[in-house]
């Protein structure tokens, strides 16, 4: 019975020895897969993975090479053109041409001929009064060279609110009946100073007057005046004006007057 018992006691040890060595070998062959899993031990080897393509990779040159060319150079071959022979050519030689003087022929005898007068100047008819009266003392007067001609210069005090604090150069326009005539153009000039006024602007003047401020206390001061026709050149004689330099004299008037249409 004893010798029994100790049969299956060291069975069972040799299985345990057994089953001990079969558990560390598969330990290490568990090791050893993980490791390497492409070792012939492993049953369940992986997939076989396609190698890496290695493009090749461009190097940049630090200095550019030049490709040369070909280039074509046109030749010009040049065209033979016809030569122009230059000929005497006579130059006439401009003579003197007689210039005749007329004469008059009487019995045989020359006689130079005078001249022929020049159109008359004509004479204007005696003025009438409006009567059927002549005016005396003025037949046949030149008439003015301007259709406007102007008064003496008249001097005044300025009577506005600005009273000696004032100066300028005043004036009206009026027509051959003495009508006034508004909408004319009056130029103004002197002392770094000009300007332009239309009759008719400054209402104080009536209904022509005009008016330039040249200062604004009394001083001597010298100015010229004259009207503008439509065409632009003046149809009146040039007024020289002298300032007045006293509060009465503050403002220095002139007054042009019609003497024939234009």
């Amino acid at each position: 019975m004893a010798q029994r018992r100790s049969f299956w006691t060291g069975l069972f040890d040799a299985i345990t020895v057994l089953f001990v060595c079969l558990t560390v070998a598969a330990i290490a062959l568990v090791v050893l897969i993980l490791d390497n899993p492409q070792t012939p031990l492993n049953p369940f080897p992986p997939p076989t993975v396609a190698p890496v393509l290695q493009l090749p990779t461009l190097t940049p040159s630090s200095t550019p090479t030049a490709t040369p060319t070909a280039t074509f150079t046109p030749s010009i071959t040049p065209t033979p053109t016809a030569t122009f022979t230059p000929t005497d050519t006579s130059t006439p030689t401009p003579s003197a041409t007689p210039t005749a003087t007329p004469t008059q022929v009487i019995n045989g005898t020359p006689m130079a001929v005078q001249p022929s007068p020049g159109p008359p100047t004509p004479t204007l008819p005696p003025l009438d009064d409006g009567s059927g009266g002549r005016v005396p003392g003025l037949a046949g007067a030149t008439p003015a060279p301007f259709p406007f001609t102007a008064a003496p210069v008249r001097y005044q005090r300025n009577s506005d609110a600005l009273g000696c604090q004032w100066l300028s150069v005043a004036g009206t326009i009026s027509g051959m009946s003495g009508e006034p005539l508004p909408g004319l153009t009056v130029q103004i000039t002197g002392e770094n100073f000009r300007s332009v006024r239309l009759s008719g602007s400054a209402e104080r003047w009536g209904p022509a007057g005009f008016e330039f401020q040249v200062g604004v206390a009394p001083r001597p001061a010298t100015f010229t005046l004259y009207i503008i026709g439509p065409a632009g050149t003046p149809i009146s004689e040039t007024v020289t004006v002298q300032t007045g330099t006293t509060c009465d004299t503050n403002i220095a008037v002139v007054d042009f007057v019609q003497n024939y249409p234009y």
